[in-house]
């Protein structure tokens, strides 16, 4: 090997840490320091080629202490170094020039690094970076041979790879050194745990994790609150080094001086222009406000968040102004605005589609009407009916406050008879707007709704399902964002659905799809729910195939006119729920358990289309 990045020497002053357990080796923390300014290069961006010179609190903050710092027998006192970080401001860059000088710094024989993340490509990224840099490094190589699994030290035969994000199979490791990268991001610690205690026969492993922030929920948030222990000093963590760029709670994320306090390469990799962009767009679009604060703030927020802009929403009204409404608030406006009473009477004879929502027999039901526009650039009109039992209404109104009498009272809202909503009301009305309207597909949660499209069979109304997860929900849930903002939503000012408008939270998955969120929405949101759906109808993101629910109608029909029947529904591949539905039954309708089977394999539809779209 070429010349080793640290050189012994005892005419340096030792300066020991105040317990008297630690000392510092300046020459060890140059060394580190050196391996970076000499032998890496940057490899993209307006620094390719360049030499990897450290940004100060790299240098200071990072790599001087994570390596300078020893103990009494001379091994490093760190063990694991976590960086917390918001993104663009190298860490991953500086991840890959950790994971080389663990591989050729310590001299270790047989040495083993490791870089892990949620999942395999992941990983790859921080393996891939370190590849490119030992090919336009001189020195690196000549000591180093990179392969496509792995980078190779000949001289220590000593390695370099990148691990799957699974922790089967990982028995057997000896790791001396551990790149872990966006930590938020791991559903769990048990590849980290694997690995981590493969370490008994190094004398001086060390970890290097380094992460943005993410949602307050899971393994990420555990090691931050653990990190953040340390740093209180309730935790006595000798052994970890906690370094943290974040803004805090209290901040005003809007502020730039906030901006800087977060990111400490500002004005380096990370540009101010951009920042400013991306704090308007979260400014203009609440659900952005999230992303914002954790990806470039390294702040930690809630799953859900709040959603569409009320003032934006209520723009979407419509309302037609006179004098006297000059100076007015926006929200005095909206709550005026009647547009909604005539909306129907003006969409008779269009084309149209429908949204379905029977979440709650005991409270709120509805189904909303979606008319697309009839020019490019036009409108996109929303005709919604709402559905209560009369019983609750009085109940909701004075113990929540929310306005059901006078919304049944004003004709937003259809009281139904009972303690529970009448889907025979329901679907009476539903055949009622589709004798004025032009109705194409009529798309239904398929939750507990079964037997609801089986009676909608008929040859005016053509139900389908539509899944509730993010693989149906995101596109015309961000399809209805984008009308929104642009105004081309006319929903005439209906006060109920601007109620739901206002309880909308979403959820986002780590793809950047988006849905709502019925759990930690403030109040009832199905009125929105219902125009995603019937949005995903007009645009055709329901299942054109013949589902299963519309062969077991078909099944009914058979039935009930004395045709022979076939066997329609098969158990789905895998155990679990499946085990408890007799077949038989379910493809037998005079079966005396067919209605029990039916809501079972319901469930379990439900169930497995919600982990399938989701995929998390």
């Amino acid at each position: 090997m070429s010349e080793p990045w640290s050189k012994a020497g005892n005419d340096v002053p030792v300066v020991w840490s105040e317990c008297g357990n630690y000392w510092f080796d300046e020459e060890a923390a140059d060394g580190a320091v050196e391996f970076f300014n000499t032998r890496l290069h940057f490899i993209d961006a307006e620094w390719a080629g360049k030499p990897f010179k450290l940004e100060p609190f790299q240098e200071h903050d990072i790599v001087r202490p994570a390596w300078g710092w020893k103990r009494k027998d001379g091994t490093r006192r760190y063990r694991r170094v976590y960086v917390w970080i918001p993104r663009k401001n190298g860490k991953t860059t500086l991840a890959a020039g950790c994971g080389l000088l663990m591989l050729v710094g310590d001299g270790e024989p047989g040495g083993q690094v490791y870089s892990i993340a949620a999942n395999e490509d992941q990983a790859k990224i921080v393996f891939d970076i370190a590849s490119v840099m030992v090919g336009m490094s001189e020195s690196l190589s000549s000591d180093l041979t990179c392969f496509k699994p792995s980078i190779y030290c000949p001289a220590l035969a000593a390695s370099f790879k990148p691990l799957s994000g699974k922790a089967q199979g990982k028995h057997g490791l000896n790791m001396s050194g551990l790149v872990g990268d966006e930590i938020h991001e791991w559903k769990d610690g048990k590849l980290y745990t694997y690995v981590h205690q493969s370490v008994a026969a190094r004398r001086q492993p060390l970890e290097v994790l380094i992460s943005t922030a993410g949602e307050r929920a899971g393994y990420g948030f555990e090691e931050w609150k653990y990190c953040q222990g340390i740093l209180a000093g309730e935790i006595d963590d000798p052994e970890t080094l906690v370094v943290v760029y974040a803004a805090d709670p209290e901040d005003d994320w809007t502020d730039p001086e906030v901006w800087a306090k977060a990111n400490p390469n500002l004005g380096v990799s990370v540009k101010m222009s951009f920042l400013e962009a991306e704090c308007r767009k979260a400014m203009e679009l609440p659900r952005l406000e999230n992303d914002f604060k954790r990806y470039h703030l390294n702040m930690w927020t809630e799953q859900a968040v709040r959603w569409l802009p009320l003032d934006k929403w209520d723009a979407c009204g419509h309302p037609i102004l006179t004098a006297a409404d000059e100076g007015k608030a926006p929200s005095i406006i909206a709550a005026k605005n009647e547009r909604w009473r005539d909306l129907p009477d003006q969409m008779i004879g269009r084309q149209a589609t429908a949204g379905v929502d029977l979440s709650a027999t005991t409270d709120l039901t509805c189904f909303v009407w979606v008319f697309a526009p009839l020019n490019p650039g036009g409108l996109w009109v929303l005709v919604p009916r709402f559905f209560v039992p009369e019983v609750k209404i009085e109940e909701r109104s004075k113990r929540d406050k929310v306005p059901y009498e006078r919304w049944r009272d004003m004709g937003a809202l259809t009281a139904t008879e009972g303690d529970v909503v009448d889907y025979e009301f329901v679907k009476a009305s539903l055949f009622e707007d589709a004798e004025r309207f032009d109705p194409g597909l009529i798309a239904i949660d398929r939750w507990n709704a079964m037997q609801f499209m089986q009676e909608l069979q008929t040859e005016e109304l053509k139900p389908h399902r539509f899944g509730q997860g993010f693989g149906s929900m995101s596109e015309p849930s961000k399809r209805l964002e984008r009308l929104v903002l642009k105004r081309q939503i006319d929903h005439g000012g209906h006060p109920v659905l601007r109620w739901c408008a206002g309880n909308v939270a979403v959820r986002t998955d780590p793809a950047g799809n988006i849905k709502p969120d019925k759990e930690k929405s403030t109040e009832r949101i199905d009125g929105i729910v219902a125009t995603i759906m019937g949005l995903g109808a007009a645009v055709g993101e329901v299942e054109d195939e013949e589902s299963v629910y519309e062969k077991l109608a078909e099944q009914r029909r058979k039935a009930e006119t004395g045709e022979p029947q076939e066997s329609v529904v098969e158990a789905p591949a895998g155990a679990g729920a499946s085990q408890e539905i007799d077949y038989v039954a379910l493809n037998d309708v005079n079966h005396p358990d067919f209605e029990v089977m039916k809501e079972r394999f319901e469930q379990l539809m439900a169930e497995r289309d919600e982990e399938d779209e989701e995929g998390w």
